[in-house]
């Protein structure tokens, strides 16, 4: 891959999050990546990332901390069940089983360190193309605005609602086709892949619709349905 010639095909920049705990370490990959054109979003602490990605955006996750088996894995699921954006996971050595059982926890890369600047760079290039494959349009209804462009809705009291990248594709899929009831099965295979299931689905109405209805001071817009969701209209 030749870094070089690396450009952008969609009108956003690529965010990267970047969870490090090492001082000397974290302040080297947010240089690489913003010397790149990217936007870095560095976190130091595991707990203040953890904070933060509820408010974050992000493209792409770097998760590089120094902490046991137990608590990486835990950071990678807590990250899953938020962004469907693909997660690198830095590890100090190469465990099967514990590569194997962040693959299974929704983990997209995992990366045995050490790792060069060089091919930390191309890394994060291929993942940031990957992250912005899938072009989405705006989405109309008469009460909801969806804009790709700034990962946001806008209700008809014209407030911006910031939202997270799965309740984004969520509301994407189910204002597709407005008044048809998505499968959950359909739902989880399009927005989360083989990492999704039932609980995280779940999560991820009951979170959208408090932020849409807290927002706009209108409810009703996402019915469940025996089996599935649909977005209504008006």
């Amino acid at each position: 891959m030749n870094t070089q010639n690396f450009s952008l095909t969609s009108q956003n920049t690529p965010r990267v999050f970047v969870v490090c705990d090492q001082d000397a370490t974290a302040p080297i990959w947010g240089y690489i990546i913003r010397d790149k054109g990217l936007v870095a979003i560095l976190e130091t602490s595991v707990q203040r990332a953890m904070n933060r990605s509820v408010e974050e955006i992000p493209d792409l996750i770097v998760i590089d901390v120094n902490a046991s088996h137990v608590q990486r894995i835990e950071l990678c699921r807590q990250f899953r069940s938020l962004s469907a954006s693909p997660i690198l996971l830095f590890l100090p050595t190469n465990n099967e089983s514990e590569i194997l059982e962040a693959y299974q926890n929704g983990v997209d890369e995992c990366v045995i360190k050490p790792i060069s600047p060089a091919i930390f760079l191309a890394k994060i290039i291929a993942w940031s193309r990957r992250s912005w494959s899938e072009p989405m349009t705006q989405r109309h209804s008469g009460r909801l605005h969806l804009d790709p462009s700034h990962r946001s809705a806008v209700g008809t009291n014209n407030h911006e609602i910031k939202l997270t990248n799965l309740e984004f594709r969520f509301l994407h899929l189910l204002m597709s086709r407005p008044g048809y009831v998505f499968p959950a099965e359909e739902i989880i295979q399009t927005v989360w892949g083989a990492e999704g299931d039932v609980v995280l689905l779940k999560n991820v109405v009951y979170r959208l619709r408090k932020k849409l209805e807290e927002e706009t001071n209108e409810k009703h817009f996402i019915k469940t349905w025996p089996g599935g969701y649909s977005f209504l209209e008006d």
